[in-house]
Protein backbone atom coordinates (compact mmCIF):
# COMPACT_ATOMS: atom_id res chain seq x y z
CA UNK A 1 0.00 0.00 0.00
CA UNK A 2 1.91 3.50 -0.84
CA UNK A 3 2.24 6.32 1.04
CA UNK A 4 -0.94 8.41 0.02
CA UNK A 5 -3.12 5.38 -0.45
CA UNK A 6 -2.24 4.86 3.17
CA UNK A 7 -2.77 8.42 4.52
CA UNK A 8 -6.22 8.44 2.40
CA UNK A 9 -7.39 5.47 3.94
CA UNK A 10 -6.52 6.16 7.28
CA UNK A 11 -8.21 9.87 7.25
CA UNK A 12 -11.82 7.83 6.22
CA UNK A 13 -11.01 5.48 8.97
CA UNK A 14 -10.70 8.35 11.11
CA UNK A 15 -13.82 10.08 9.93
CA UNK A 16 -15.86 7.27 10.27
CA UNK A 17 -14.65 6.70 14.08
CA UNK A 18 -15.78 9.92 14.77
CA UNK A 19 -18.90 9.65 13.13
CA UNK A 20 -19.54 7.00 14.90
CA UNK A 21 -18.65 8.42 18.24
CA UNK A 22 -20.82 11.47 17.48
CA UNK A 23 -23.93 9.30 16.69
CA UNK A 24 -22.84 7.08 20.02
CA UNK A 25 -22.93 10.40 22.34
CA UNK A 26 -26.63 10.94 21.04
CA UNK A 27 -28.03 8.19 21.07
CA UNK A 28 -26.47 7.44 25.08
CA UNK A 29 -28.81 10.33 25.96
CA UNK A 30 -31.54 8.91 24.08
CA UNK A 31 -31.63 10.89 21.60
CA UNK A 32 -34.38 9.59 19.20
CA UNK A 33 -35.84 7.02 22.03
CA UNK A 34 -33.33 4.53 21.18
CA UNK A 35 -30.97 4.75 24.45
CA UNK A 36 -29.89 1.11 23.25
CA UNK A 37 -28.37 2.19 20.08
CA UNK A 38 -25.33 4.20 22.01
CA UNK A 39 -24.18 0.60 23.52
CA UNK A 40 -24.07 -0.76 19.77
CA UNK A 41 -22.47 1.89 17.83
CA UNK A 42 -20.06 1.47 20.86
CA UNK A 43 -19.15 -1.74 20.58
CA UNK A 44 -18.69 -1.22 16.92
CA UNK A 45 -15.75 0.95 17.74
CA UNK A 46 -13.89 -2.21 18.82
CA UNK A 47 -13.89 -3.98 15.01
CA UNK A 48 -12.64 -0.62 14.01
CA UNK A 49 -9.96 -0.62 15.84
CA UNK A 50 -9.30 -4.29 15.12
CA UNK A 51 -9.34 -3.27 11.39
CA UNK A 52 -7.57 -0.38 11.55
CA UNK A 53 -4.32 -1.96 13.48
CA UNK A 54 -4.27 -4.85 10.77
CA UNK A 55 -4.35 -1.69 7.77
CA UNK A 56 -1.86 0.78 9.78
CA UNK A 57 -0.15 -1.35 12.38
CA UNK A 58 2.79 1.07 13.52
CA UNK A 59 5.33 -1.66 13.02
CA UNK A 60 5.78 -3.10 9.98
CA UNK A 61 4.89 -7.08 10.32
CA UNK A 62 1.51 -5.60 12.22
CA UNK A 63 0.49 -4.05 8.58
CA UNK A 64 -2.22 -6.00 6.85
CA UNK A 65 -2.47 -8.49 9.67
CA UNK A 66 -5.00 -11.06 8.53
CA UNK A 67 -8.69 -11.46 10.17
CA UNK A 68 -9.36 -14.73 8.61
CA UNK A 69 -8.07 -18.16 8.43
CA UNK A 70 -5.74 -18.73 5.37
CA UNK A 71 -7.11 -22.54 4.96
CA UNK A 72 -10.26 -22.10 5.55
CA UNK A 73 -11.63 -18.91 4.85
CA UNK A 74 -12.81 -18.43 8.53
CA UNK A 75 -12.44 -15.93 10.95
CA UNK A 76 -8.91 -15.46 12.48
CA UNK A 77 -9.19 -15.74 16.44
CA UNK A 78 -8.20 -11.91 15.88
CA UNK A 79 -11.69 -11.14 14.30
CA UNK A 80 -13.23 -13.61 16.80
CA UNK A 81 -12.31 -11.54 19.45
CA UNK A 82 -13.62 -8.53 17.87
CA UNK A 83 -16.80 -10.54 17.12
CA UNK A 84 -17.15 -11.34 20.94
CA UNK A 85 -16.38 -7.60 22.19
CA UNK A 86 -19.18 -6.24 20.16
CA UNK A 87 -21.63 -8.80 20.99
CA UNK A 88 -21.65 -8.06 25.05
CA UNK A 89 -22.50 -4.50 25.51
CA UNK A 90 -24.85 -5.33 22.66
CA UNK A 91 -26.17 -8.09 24.85
CA UNK A 92 -26.34 -6.01 27.72
CA UNK A 93 -28.05 -3.29 25.93
CA UNK A 94 -31.29 -5.91 24.69
CA UNK A 95 -31.17 -8.06 28.26
CA UNK A 96 -30.03 -11.03 25.98
CA UNK A 97 -27.76 -13.10 27.12
CA UNK A 98 -24.66 -14.22 24.53
CA UNK A 99 -22.89 -17.73 24.46
CA UNK A 100 -19.62 -19.22 23.34
CA UNK A 101 -18.42 -22.18 22.11
CA UNK A 102 -15.40 -23.66 21.48
CA UNK A 103 -14.57 -26.62 19.51
CA UNK A 104 -11.33 -29.24 19.82
CA UNK A 105 -11.40 -31.33 16.90
CA UNK A 106 -10.23 -35.16 17.87
CA UNK A 107 -7.59 -36.73 16.20
CA UNK A 108 -5.49 -34.14 14.05
CA UNK A 109 -2.18 -34.80 15.27
CA UNK A 110 -2.85 -38.34 14.26
CA UNK A 111 -4.47 -37.62 10.90
CA UNK A 112 -1.14 -35.73 9.93
CA UNK A 113 1.30 -37.94 11.34
CA UNK A 114 -0.59 -41.33 9.39
CA UNK A 115 -2.24 -39.74 6.28
CA UNK A 116 -0.73 -36.47 5.60
CA UNK A 117 -1.05 -32.63 6.55
CA UNK A 118 -2.74 -32.59 3.42
CA UNK A 119 -5.94 -34.89 4.25
CA UNK A 120 -5.07 -33.33 7.80
CA UNK A 121 -6.24 -29.88 5.89
CA UNK A 122 -9.13 -31.46 4.27
CA UNK A 123 -10.54 -32.68 8.25
CA UNK A 124 -10.24 -28.98 9.12
CA UNK A 125 -12.16 -27.58 6.13
CA UNK A 126 -15.29 -29.99 6.23
CA UNK A 127 -15.25 -29.14 9.81
CA UNK A 128 -15.03 -25.70 8.78
CA UNK A 129 -17.78 -26.16 6.35
CA UNK A 130 -20.24 -28.50 8.83
CA UNK A 131 -20.04 -26.16 11.47
CA UNK A 132 -20.93 -23.34 9.15
CA UNK A 133 -23.75 -24.85 7.11
CA UNK A 134 -25.33 -25.78 11.07
CA UNK A 135 -25.80 -22.60 12.59
CA UNK A 136 -28.16 -19.04 12.72
CA UNK A 137 -27.69 -16.18 9.86
CA UNK A 138 -26.82 -14.38 13.15
CA UNK A 139 -23.71 -16.78 14.64
CA UNK A 140 -20.60 -16.36 13.85
CA UNK A 141 -17.95 -19.31 12.99
CA UNK A 142 -14.13 -18.95 13.64
CA UNK A 143 -10.71 -21.05 13.37
CA UNK A 144 -9.41 -19.72 16.78
CA UNK A 145 -6.38 -22.37 16.65
CA UNK A 146 -4.52 -25.41 15.05
CA UNK A 147 -7.47 -27.76 16.03
CA UNK A 148 -10.02 -25.59 17.40
CA UNK A 149 -13.18 -23.43 16.41
CA UNK A 150 -15.42 -21.17 17.95
CA UNK A 151 -19.09 -20.03 17.41
CA UNK A 152 -20.22 -17.19 18.59
CA UNK A 153 -24.08 -17.09 19.66
CA UNK A 154 -25.69 -14.19 19.96
CA UNK A 155 -29.51 -13.75 21.49
CA UNK A 156 -28.98 -17.35 22.47
CA UNK A 157 -31.67 -16.99 25.14
CA UNK A 158 -30.52 -19.05 28.30
CA UNK A 159 -27.29 -21.16 29.08
CA UNK A 160 -29.89 -24.19 28.55
CA UNK A 161 -30.30 -23.50 24.88
CA UNK A 162 -26.51 -22.46 24.41
CA UNK A 163 -26.04 -26.15 26.02
CA UNK A 164 -28.49 -27.34 23.57
CA UNK A 165 -27.07 -25.50 20.74
CA UNK A 166 -23.68 -27.54 21.78
CA UNK A 167 -24.90 -30.88 21.74
CA UNK A 168 -26.82 -30.02 17.89
CA UNK A 169 -23.54 -28.69 16.51
CA UNK A 170 -21.41 -31.05 17.89
CA UNK A 171 -23.83 -33.68 16.31
CA UNK A 172 -23.23 -32.07 12.95
CA UNK A 173 -19.59 -32.12 13.23
CA UNK A 174 -19.16 -35.40 14.07
CA UNK A 175 -19.68 -38.69 11.74
CA UNK A 176 -17.55 -40.18 8.47
CA UNK A 177 -16.05 -38.08 5.93
CA UNK A 178 -14.45 -38.98 2.37
CA UNK A 179 -11.46 -36.74 2.49
CA UNK A 180 -9.58 -37.58 -1.08
CA UNK A 181 -10.38 -41.10 -0.78
CA UNK A 182 -9.63 -41.66 3.14
CA UNK A 183 -12.38 -42.77 4.93
CA UNK A 184 -12.22 -40.93 8.37
CA UNK A 185 -14.92 -40.42 10.89
CA UNK A 186 -14.40 -37.07 12.72
CA UNK A 187 -14.97 -36.39 15.99
CA UNK A 188 -14.73 -33.16 18.65
CA UNK A 189 -15.32 -32.04 21.87
CA UNK A 190 -17.34 -28.67 22.81
CA UNK A 191 -17.19 -26.19 25.62
CA UNK A 192 -20.15 -23.60 26.37
CA UNK A 193 -19.85 -20.33 28.41
CA UNK A 194 -22.44 -17.50 28.59
CA UNK A 195 -22.36 -13.93 29.20
CA UNK A 196 -23.19 -12.89 31.64
CA UNK A 197 -23.63 -15.79 33.99
CA UNK A 198 -20.60 -17.41 33.42
CA UNK A 199 -18.03 -13.53 32.44
CA UNK A 200 -18.01 -10.15 32.55
CA UNK A 201 -15.65 -9.47 29.59
CA UNK A 202 -14.82 -11.63 26.68
CA UNK A 203 -11.56 -12.59 27.57
CA UNK A 204 -12.88 -14.48 30.46
CA UNK A 205 -15.95 -15.72 28.03
CA UNK A 206 -13.28 -17.03 25.95
CA UNK A 207 -11.07 -18.38 29.20
CA UNK A 208 -14.46 -19.99 30.28
CA UNK A 209 -15.60 -21.98 27.04
CA UNK A 210 -12.22 -23.15 26.67
CA UNK A 211 -11.92 -24.53 30.45
CA UNK A 212 -15.40 -26.28 29.83
CA UNK A 213 -13.75 -27.84 26.30
CA UNK A 214 -10.80 -29.12 28.81
CA UNK A 215 -14.03 -30.77 30.99
CA UNK A 216 -15.94 -31.84 27.78
CA UNK A 217 -13.03 -33.78 26.37
CA UNK A 218 -12.60 -35.96 29.71
CA UNK A 219 -16.72 -36.16 29.18
CA UNK A 220 -18.47 -39.22 27.56
CA UNK A 221 -20.67 -36.36 25.82
CA UNK A 222 -18.16 -34.65 24.70
CA UNK A 223 -19.99 -31.53 25.58
CA UNK A 224 -19.67 -29.01 28.72
CA UNK A 225 -20.51 -26.49 30.09
CA UNK A 226 -18.59 -23.99 32.59
CA UNK A 227 -20.17 -24.09 36.25
CA UNK A 228 -22.95 -26.76 36.97
CA UNK A 229 -25.35 -27.51 34.27
CA UNK A 230 -28.24 -24.93 33.68
CA UNK A 231 -31.71 -25.89 34.15
CA UNK A 232 -33.63 -24.69 31.18
CA UNK A 233 -35.59 -21.89 32.64
CA UNK A 234 -31.85 -20.33 33.83
CA UNK A 235 -31.45 -16.56 32.51
CA UNK A 236 -29.11 -14.90 34.90
CA UNK A 237 -29.73 -11.58 35.08
CA UNK A 238 -27.99 -9.29 32.91
CA UNK A 239 -27.00 -5.44 34.19
CA UNK A 240 -29.33 -3.29 34.05
CA UNK A 241 -29.87 -0.67 31.32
Amino acid sequence: MTGGRVRAARAALIGLTVGVLALAGLAAFGIGGYPAVGAVLVADLAMLAVCARALFGSAPEEREQPLHDGLTGLPNRAMMTAAVERALPVAAAGQEPAGLLVFDVDDLTDVNYSLGQRIGDLLLTEVASRLSAAVRDTDTVARVGDDEFAVLLPRIGSAAACLETARRLLDAVRGPADLDGFQVRISAAVGAAVYPAHAATPTELFQRAETAMRTAKQSRSATAMFGPEPSPDDRRALPSR
